[in-house]
């Protein structure tokens, strides 16, 4: 027994630095609590059956992968964490090529106004892009930033794309949904088992 819990051991620790997650985050995406996972990672106890299932479809692997010896060999979705962070660089950076698009042929067709504000609506959206991105693969401090993020690219967003006296005031507005993106990041409950 002690030897199963070893090999397991060594295997979630290579499996988790492998797709660049922490012990709370994968804590997070099992609803477990870190000091479990941290003792699952010593050796100090086994993960259930159902646990080890969410563990093995977390990592990509199989569980006779995590309960078998690998000596020096690397998780087979090893590079699963850059490939999210390539595909969230890359949505992002589509979001400013069509702000660019719509920028540029608005300037070619001879549209006087604010055209640039192209770029201002492309902060928000890109946002928007980050919070999907992070509420799927990444952790509850991801989701807060990019939440934030949000929250304030849009109120710039208005700011800039209305001619209205006393406009600042929208600023003002994103101070209580700010607040509320705190007190959710901070009061909401953690589940441990």
């Amino acid at each position: 027994m002690d030897e199963l819990k070893g090999t397991l051991s060594r295997n979630l620790v290579r499996c988790r630095k492998a797709a660049g997650l922490t012990q709370l985050q994968v804590a997070e995406k099992l609803n477990y609590s870190d000091k479990a996972v941290s003792k699952w990672e010593r050796g100090e106890g086994l993960p259930d059956v159902a646990v080890l299932k969410a563990l093995s479809e977390l990592y990509g692997v199989s569980l006779d992968y995590l309960v078998t010896e690998h000596e020096g060999e690397k998780p087979p979705r090893a590079k699963e964490g850059r490939r999210r962070l390539v595909w969230a660089l890359c949505s992002c950076a589509l979001v400013w090529v069509v702000a660019t698009a719509v920028y540029v042929l608005l300037s070619i067709c001879g549209v006087q106004g604010d055209i640039w504000l192209a770029f201002v609506f492309a902060a928000p959206a890109t946002f928007i892009l980050l919070t999907v991105f992070a509420a799927l693969w990444s952790g509850r401090y991801s989701v807060f930033a990019a939440v934030s993020g949000l929250i304030w690219t849009s109120a710039l967003a208005v700011f800039f794309s209305w001619n209205v006296q006393r406009i600042w005031l929208v600023f003002v507005a994103a101070a209580p949904l700010q607040l509320l993106a705190v007190f959710w990041f901070i009061l909401r409950p953690k589940k441990s088992k």
